[in-house]
């Protein structure tokens, strides 16, 4: 056993006593913040970590305000196109900004907007700029001052045996382990490698990733060698593996804001590009050329040789696993060109084609099958005074999709937004990542999504009305689905330290039940209704407590289910140098069905939720502490008690036991 309980809690009784010395950044609280505001609950378990990822990597790249455009600006969450004029218009009427904070100086934003800007924002001078480039022309000395180190280590170990472990059907140990790695010079080279081991894998290098990457270099907008994403329109074509999707923020999720070519920096085992792309830019064009050849998981057909599936989960523990490690190749090649027009309109155009080493064999007449597929885009995005248009058309050679959007801003406080989609049950792409109801998936939906946030005298007020359909019969549902699903979420600030959230959701959606060995399709409504106080007791102390009820009934049946959650939180950081967190939570559940999803706090970088159900109580803590100002220590430990139950979870990942804890290690450096 790689960690013991009684060794995690003395490791953090020495650190909490060291709480006292250094002073240094906690920008991860204000992250932590907005992820918090833009994050809806998900209706299933699973590793979101990749969202998070999104903001490191805006921290990690600020955008420069004395440079940035309005579509720079919009990819700050809460940021409209509206705040981003606003922005603009104030640099371009009074100069440059010497410092983020002369955002509070701009006329019309409001000071939760800039709370939620400054963590993602710098302000680099023309005069910075020359001295920048004088000390890259230097000696070895300014070399070194100019190179940046950054590495991330992290170990997570769960203290109970799980079933794959106890059998010996999993190959590995039972640590899972995380490292990362970054080298950047000034603003234009980067070097980063990321290595990572789930439980039960063998290798600590049995997923890696690595790139060297020039941005903003002469014409040069980006290049990138080895591993990368192509990040273009709305999704629907090419697109990153992960998305913000519908959540708490009506607005912000709707609009995908691509970086066009990005060093691939996520532990996502899949739909990543392996090889070479480029982009340079001529005046208003920019141009872009990409090529990948990279092996994928795949489940092979041992008659014909086609591919039946193609896992996305990237585990490699058992005998079945190892066997469709990197049993199929895609070679992926193509290209774009983008053309800016002021910052009232960019519009682009895509090809791109994917060619496998095996074909893929359909289940019906509406899967993708074949090996060779060609796609071509066309994506818009225009600002005409107070209206925002954006969309994106695709064809595969079998059908069109498309996605067509319409935001309304007339104030910083209002913004209205109306979403059209239409994706073709025989539309298929493997690399697309689209706004829908089922997140990524741009096939088989078609969908109208309408959404409001104001800043009204009472709070915030945040409402979304999506209604979908899905036109042909899938391998979940028999026959063809509909549904439709509401939003009403108000942050309230009542008192100058109090918050209050109120929020409620209603989801009617088609599900299939099997009744007398017949197969049918019924409705199934859930109503979540959660209610927050949060307490800032002073601005090193904050409290939270949550109740939340959902209601889940199929109206065919007459079944019907409750759960209901409570939990309180700490949140303590006496100085920049010390952060700690505690959480206790009590669940009682009908079933599964009716189970309670919740983020929660955990290490930096990482993003999870579980599903909570049954009957009983989880638990964690986590602290961070930085010793040294380039140096932060974390760790989290973690307890789910199910006082009823004789076992917890399933499959090989069965623990024999009623209590579930993990604990977890991490280390952060940046020199």
């Amino acid at each position: 056993m790689l960690f013991s309980k009684p060794i995690a809690v003395i490791f953090f009784i020495l650190l909490l006593a060291a709480v006292t010395r250094a002073q240094t950044d906690s920008s991860y609280i204000e992250t932590e913040d907005v992820l918090e505001d833009v994050l809806q609950e998900p209706t299933g378990q699973s590793d979101d970590s990749n969202l998070f990822e999104i903001l490191e990597q805006l921290k990690r790249n600020p955008i420069d305000l004395n440079k940035a455009t309005v579509a720079d600006l919009q990819q700050i969450p809460g940021v409209t196109f509206h705040t981003a004029q606003i922005i603009v218009k104030h640099r371009k009427r009074y100069g440059y900004f010497f410092s983020p904070q002369e955002l509070n100086a701009v006329q019309g934003l409001s000071s939760d907007i800039i709370k939620k800007m400054i963590p993602f924002v710098t302000v680099i001078r023309p005069t910075e700029k020359e001295t920048e480039k004088q000390r890259e022309q230097g000696g070895f000395d300014n070399i070194l001052s100019n190179t940046n180190f950054i590495m991330r280590s992290r170990v997570s170990n769960d203290l109970q045996q799980r079933k794959g472990f106890i059998e010996n059907k999993f190959e590995g140990s039972k640590p899972k382990v995380y490292n990362r790695l970054y080298l950047r010079y000034s603003q234009h080279y980067q070097f980063g490698y990321i290595a990572e081991k789930d439980a039960g894998e063998t290798s600590l290098n049995e997923f890696y990733s690595i790139h060297f990457a020039i941005r903003d270099l002469g014409i040069i907008k980006t290049l990138v060698i080895s591993d990368y994403l192509i990040e273009f329109g709305q999704g629907l074509a090419l697109w990153s593996p992960y998305g913000f999707s519908k959540g708490s923020d009506a607005i912000y999720p709707v609009k995908r804001r691509g970086k066009i070519v990005r060093p691939y920096s996520s532990a996502t085992e899949n739909r990543f590009l392996r090889g070479l792309a480029a982009s340079v830019k001529f005046d208003n064009f920019i141009i872009s050329a990409f090529y990948s050849k990279n092996k994928i998981d795949a489940n092979i057909d041992s008659l014909t040789g086609g591919i039946l599936s193609t896992p996305e989960d990237g585990f490699h523990r058992t005998e079945g696993e190892l066997a469709k490690k990197d049993a199929a190749e895609e070679k992926l090649w193509g290209g774009m060109i983008h053309y800016t027009l002021g910052d009232f309109l960019t519009t682009g155009f895509l090809y791109f084609n994917s060619k496998f080493s095996n074909p893929f064999l359909p289940k019906n007449i509406f899967d993708l099958q074949g090996d060779s597929f060609n796609y071509y885009s066309f994506t818009y995005d225009a600002i005409l005074i107070s209206f925002n248009l954006f969309g994106e058309i695709t064809y595969n050679g079998t059908s069109v999709a498309s996605i067509n959007s319409l935001q309304l801003s007339v104030t910083s406080d209002f913004a209205f937004m109306a979403s059209i989609r239409s994706y073709p049950r025989n539309f298929f792409n493997l690399h697309g990542y689209a706004f829908g109801e089922r997140s990524g998936a741009t096939t088989n939906e078609f969908g109208i999504y309408t959404g409001i946030r104001w800043r009204t005298p009472i709070g915030l007020l945040n409402f979304y009305y999506d209604q979908f359909k899905f036109p042909y019969a899938t391998f979940f549902n028999p026959l063809p689905g509909e549904g439709d699903e509401f939003l009403l979420d108000l942050l309230s600030k009542p008192a100058r330290k109090i918050n209050t959230r109120f929020r409620f959701k209603y989801e009617n959606k088609d599900i299939t039940v099997k009744t007398d060995n017949v197969k049918q399709l019924v409705k199934r409504l859930r109503q979540v209704y959660r209610f927050e106080l949060i307490y800032n007791v002073s601005r090193q102390l904050r409290l939270k407590g949550r109740f939340e009820y959902n209601n889940y009934r199929v109206k065919a049946t007459g079944n019907s289910e409750d759960g209901y959650l409570f939990f309180q939180d700490i949140r303590y950081a006496p100085n920049s140098n010390f952060n700690f967190y505690g959480r206790i939570i009590f669940f009682r559940t009908d079933s599964f069905n009716s189970a309670i999803y919740e983020y929660e706090n955990d290490l930096t970088g990482v993003l999870t939720n579980l599903a909570l159900f049954g009957e009983g109580i989880r638990w964690y803590l986590i602290f961070r502490y930085r010793p040294f100002r380039s140096a932060t220590i974390s760790a989290k430990y973690s307890e789910t008690y199910k006082p009823k139950e004789r076992e917890i979870s399933s499959g090989y990942n069965t623990i024999f036991k009623n209590l579930d804890n993990r604990v977890s290690l991490q280390i952060d450096i940046h020199l």
